[in-house]
């Protein structure tokens, strides 16, 4: 008997500066997802009916999304996490200076994957870096439908750790941030069917 399967991955490249000066730290480094990940993608499945203005179903998962780096190094990632264990900066930590995202891209049949590109300036974030989240808008709570009105009334889901990257899972080593030169965090998700 064959059985259906939806993965989820996501991983996770870092680098500092630009052109010539460019150095990656971290190349696709996999992530762990967390309950608000895992609970948004299951909610979005089971769910009957999503009624969203703007911007519309799913996708609106990535409105704003944000990303945020931390100093831990000791703490193990665990499903029921909801924040960072040490954010740098006032938490839930030092927003980037640009952050885009979405760039959904479809590579193959069955395969969905989206990009968010996280850039903080040169001395805009200093320290030791252990972990790093990924911030989306999930659905929270299993329910037959959604609603997500952006106009009048409007009601956008908070931001929630969907994911995380740490040191102390042996996910990437932790760095110090070069505070000379930029640093540049790509995040993606994706999620397949099997």
């Amino acid at each position: 008997m064959e059985l259906d399967e939806i993965k989820i991955k996501g991983y996770v490249t870092i680098w500092q500066g630009d052109g010539k000066n460019k150095k990656f730290i971290v190349k696709r480094a996999e992530n762990r997802f967390v309950d608000a990940g895992l609970k948004g993608l299951v909610s979005a499945l089971a769910c009957s009916a999503i009624a969203v203005t703007a911007p519309s179903g799913i996708s609106s998962w990535s409105y704003n999304p944000q990303i945020y780096l931390g100093s831990d190094t000791d703490i193990s990632t665990t499903h029921e996490m909801n924040v960072l264990a040490a954010p740098i900066g006032i938490a839930p930590g030092t927003a980037p200076n640009t952050i885009s995202g979405i760039n959904r891209t479809n590579p193959s049949s069955g395969v969905w994957r989206t990009s968010f590109v996280a850039v903080w300036h040169a001395g805009n974030v200093s320290g030791t870096v252990g972990e790093l989240g990924l911030y989306l808008r999930p659905f929270t709570e299993f329910a037959a439908g959604w609603v997500r009105n952006m106009g009048q009334n409007s009601y956008v889901y908070p931001l929630a750790l969907v994911s995380r990257l740490s040191s102390a899972d042996l996910d990437f080593s932790s760095f110090i941030i070069d505070t000379s030169k930029s640093i540049t965090v790509q995040w993606t998700v994706e999620v397949s069917f099997a």
